[in-house]
């Protein structure tokens, strides 16, 4: 979710700064601040079913590196857990077939700064690498992500996930997510969503149905992270600075 973000935060920046920006050799710094019904982290929700305050600031260059910040509220509804997370990540995409075809490697660390939790430290590296492909309106991509250690040294994790994005119009994308996540303590489940985002201008939203595999009697987490539910995000791109 946190890439998938941060990815969509750029691409409508670049379409609302025109072309002048894609051209910039120095790149630019993109960002957004958005307000979600619930965070929802691989299916699972990372809010206690709660809403949230989140924010992104991007910097892209044209030859394709990038590094980034993405923060959120978080509520795991006990005495001592975080309030917040930090992501902080950078990689490289790479451009095929005019645009058409893209490669993406990127390493980002899962920091929560004001953890109280006894024990071992809920942070937490993902390495990942993913594909996307342009097949007109239909864009589809591919991510697989390794985690060496997940949180409270959970073990090792691994991640497959594929979404599809469906053009109706320039402003009204139909999208769908699946997933499958494996290893650690408690990290096992399958996850998926369906829903459908549009924009006015600087703003966006995204309304979709998010569900896992598994039911809140079975939920390893807390009992309203793990249910079917609809989440509604607004997003809020500023305006561009360009180097």
């Amino acid at each position: 979710m946190k890439a998938a973000l941060a990815v969509s935060a750029v691409v409508l920046a670049l379409a609302l700064a025109g072309p002048t920006a894609a051209a910039n050799e120095a790149g630019g710094l993109f960002s957004f601040i958005d307000l979600t019904s619930d965070y929802r982290f691989q299916g699972a929700s990372n809010t206690d079913g709660n809403g949230a305050v989140q924010g992104n600031v991007h910097y892209w260059r044209p030859d394709g590196w990038y590094a980034g910040l993405f923060a959120s509220q978080v509520d795991f509804a006990y005495v001592g857990s975080p309030s917040y997370e930090l992501d902080w990540y950078g990689g490289k995409n790479l451009e095929f077939d005019g645009g058409k075809t893209e490669l993406k490697l990127q390493l980002m660390d899962s920091v929560f700064p004001n953890n109280r939790t006894p024990g071992p430290t809920f942070d937490f590296l993902t390495y990942e690498v993913a594909g996307k492909r342009v097949w007109g309106k239909l864009t589809t991509s591919t991510l697989a992500a390794f985690v060496p250690e997940g949180s409270y040294h959970s073990g090792k994790v691994w991640r497959v996930e594929t979404d599809a994005d469906y053009a109706l119009t320039p402003d009204l994308t139909l999208k769908a997510i699946v997933g499958d996540q494996w290893g650690g303590r408690n990290h096992t489940r399958a996850y998926w969503s369906l829903g459908a985002a549009t924009r006015w201008k600087t703003l966006g939203f995204d309304l979709r149905y998010v569900d896992t595999d598994r039911t809140r009697a079975n939920c390893p987490f807390l009992p309203k992270t793990c249910g079917p539910e609809v989440v509604g995000t607004l997003t809020v791109n500023l305006p561009p600075l360009m180097f």
